[in-house]
Formats: structure tokens, C-alpha cells, sequence
């Protein structure tokens, strides 16, 4: 009697695992970027969730190989600024999102930004301040940077950018 309440208890147990685990988030599953988009994601996913999106006319490549520029959208607001985003894919598969914006930004801006960002992820953990200022959350494996850089005469640029590695099947394992 003894020994198939233990079977019971551990066959119940690892029904109720395996339920949890099929509800995890899709963050947790597919690493998730800027709303609306995953790492991993093709050109023309991207291309279909963000219809206004086009190829940019002078693509940027990030440094170490970590992807090209292949989709821009020219506009998207978010609280209250217009920014450009950037869209760079790592072997024609989504890996980098940029959001920047270029203009009378002052630092006040930057902290509101921050402040939006750790609500959603928590205290940053890493800040570095020179010339300009970045701040770095990771949620899972993606990277999320908040960055804010005077260009002179009231100018500034602020970047929000989200990266992550595409996952693998293996990975999903």
C-alpha cells in the first residue's frame, strides 16, 4: 500500500512538472526581443508582423559578425518619442532590435526610459558612464541596453536595443 502512493505521489508530481513546463512563457521558449518579435525569426516573419518595415537604404553591420541591418521601420512611438528601428538578423535569422532616436533628448528622457525599463526587468545590472550613458538588464539570454549620448548643442542620441542568441533545437531541450 505504502510503495503505490509513492508511485502515485511521483506520477502526479511529474504530470503537474510537465504541465508547468508546457506553460512557461514563450519568453522562456523563444527569446523574446522588442514586443512583437522573437530571436530566431526570419526576414519575412518580421516583415509580416511589421508591415510598414522596408529594406534600409545604407544597412548597418554590427561588429563581431552579430548580424546585418535588413529591415528598417521608420516610425514607432513609444512614450511619446518616434523612434527609427533596426532590425539586424545573424545568418538571415533575427537577433538584434534597435530602437534609436536622434534630437533635443535631454537626460531626463534617459532616466524616464530607465525607469519604464525596470519595471518591466527589474534593477539593471550593469551601468557605465563616460561620455555617455548605458545601462545593461538581461532577461534570460536576452540583453537589453539603454543608452544616451550627447552629441553637442542640446542633441542626443537614445538607443534601446534587445539582443539575443537564435535558439537551436537543442537549446529547447
Amino acid at each position: 500500500m505504502g510503495q503505490s502512493r509513492v508511485t502515485l505521489f511521483l506520477m502526479k508530481r511529474s504530470i503537474l512538472l510537465l504541465a508547468l513546463l508546457g506553460a512557461l512563457p514563450a519568453a522562456v521558449r523563444a527569446q523574446m526581443l522588442w514586443p512583437g518579435t522573437e530571436a530566431g525569426m526570419t526576414v519575412d516573419q518580421v516583415q509580416r508582423e511589421f508591415p510598414a518595415a522596408h529594406a534600409p537604404e545604407n544597412p548597418v553591420e554590427l561588429p563581431n559578425e552579430r548580424g546585418v541591418q535588413l529591415l528598417e521601420l521608420d516610425e514607432a512611438v513609444v512614450a511619446g518619442h518616434t523612434f527609427t528601428v533596426r532590425f539586424f538578423f545573424k545568418e538571415r535569422l533575427l537577433s538584434y532590435v534597435a530602437l534609436g532616436e536622434t534630437g533635443e533628448i535631454p537626460a531626463k528622457e534617459f532616466e524616464k526610459f530607465r525607469i519604464l525599463l525596470r519595471g518591466k526587468y527589474g534593477l539593471e545590472y550593469s551601468t557605465l558612464n563616460s561620455e555617455y550613458i548605458q545601462v545593461t538588464w538581461k532577461a534570460v539570454k536576452t540583453v537589453i541596453r539603454l543608452s544616451w549620448a550627447p552629441q553637442g548643442h542640446g542633441v542626443a542620441t537614445l538607443i534601446i536595443s534587445y539582443e539575443a542568441p537564435i535558439i537551436k533545437e537543442t537549446d529547447r531541450l
